[in-house]
């Protein structure tokens, strides 16, 4: 099951998604039929710049949400957290590790209008994500910077095409939890969902103001997907260490651009990215899992178990040990 759209000015989510796949809206939420799944999709119009969508459902089927770029690049800003984070419960009884992928890793990406983005959803998986769409113009508002940085510039000036990807965090998780949880209908409904909101650009923003990059390379959607698939490569392979020339002839790019826009977009190295993931999933493992420390270290590749203990600490604050009997 595929729904492609493209963002231009006028256009509806859920009234798009509603006519294509015959599907009812009531008021400013969709909800999914059981032959479908179950879920549903809401709808908050903070004002007519400033805008979101609350996702939350399961599929019977592959979902696949595919948004095309409009002809002409608009000003619209799109910021997509992603909290998919596996249930417990489908986590419990796993004895290896299940492959990292942009749908069941947490994280949140920033992007211009003018970049395709395709995402796809398993079968039989819940799924949580929040959409916020917003001028650029009312987000240089918001942060009310005096001296913005070139990253914030480049968001906020409303004709450059970027993607930044940030990596999830428990605090990101929290607010998030608290802006799905709140389905009332109250008079002040859109001033509570615009002070989450701003929590979660603030958040977001402090991170990103950290990247202190002096010059930005030039994006493309060809750029994008390329990166993507060295991405998902790094995330599919966490137990082989990453070669730069590989990863290079993977992405058709020179060594030293894939390095420059690798870290431009995720913030990070391309081995410092695949350590933390790696360290990520290795806590996912121990915390949700019967699997013992040792086999979770071999399972990520690590012949020497006191360099696995030692660099999990560093990541996690705690040993391994530790880490798994507190969670």
């Amino acid at each position: 099951m595929t729904f492609e759209f493209t963002t231009k000015p006028g256009f509806n989510f859920l009234t798009s998604f509603s006519e294509q796949f015959g599907v009812p809206v009531t008021g400013d939420r969709l909800d999914i039929p059981e032959e479908m799944g179950s879920g549903s999709i809401r709808k908050v119009d903070i004002n007519e710049h400033f805008k979101l969508l609350i996702h939350h459902y399961t599929f019977k089927e592959e979902f696949v949400l595919r948004r095309k770029a409009p002809e002409e690049i608009t000003d619209l800003i799109t910021i997509i957290f992603y909290s998919s984070t596996l249930p417990n419960n489908q986590l419990s009884n796993r004895e290896k590790s299940f492959t990292c992928t942009k749908i069941n890793s947490s994280s949140i990406e920033v992007s211009s209008n003018d970049l395709n983005s395709e995402i796809r959803f398993p079968a039989d998986r819940e799924i949580h994500f929040t959409v916020v769409g917003i001028k650029a113009a009312l987000l240089a508002e918001l942060l009310s910077l005096d001296e913005p940085s070139q990253l914030i510039r480049t968001v906020t000036n409303g004709s450059s095409t970027f993607l930044y990807h940030v990596a999830m965090s428990q605090d990101f998780e929290k607010t998030l939890r608290v802006i799905a949880d709140n389905d009332k209908m109250s008079a002040l409904k859109k001033m509570f969902y615009k002070v989450k909101v701003q929590e979660l650009f603030y958040m977001l923003f402090d991170k990103l103001l950290k990247r202190d990059y002096k010059t930005e390379c030039s994006l493309n959607n060809l750029d994008v997907s390329r990166l993507m698939v060295v991405r998902d490569f790094l995330l599919a392979n966490l137990s082989e260490p990453p070669h730069l020339r590989d990863m290079a002839k993977l992405a058709h790019m020179s060594e030293t651009k894939l390095k420059m826009l690798f870290r431009q977009v995720f913030g990070d190295s391309i081995y410092n990215y695949y350590q933390t993931a790696r360290m990520n999933e290795a806590a996912t493992m121990l915390k949700h899992s019967r699997v013992p420390v040792s086999e979770v270290g071999y399972q990520l590749g690590f012949s020497n178990l006191s360099h696995f203990s030692r660099l999990f600490a560093k990541h996690h604050g705690q040993t391994p040990k530790k880490f798994q009997s507190v969670g």
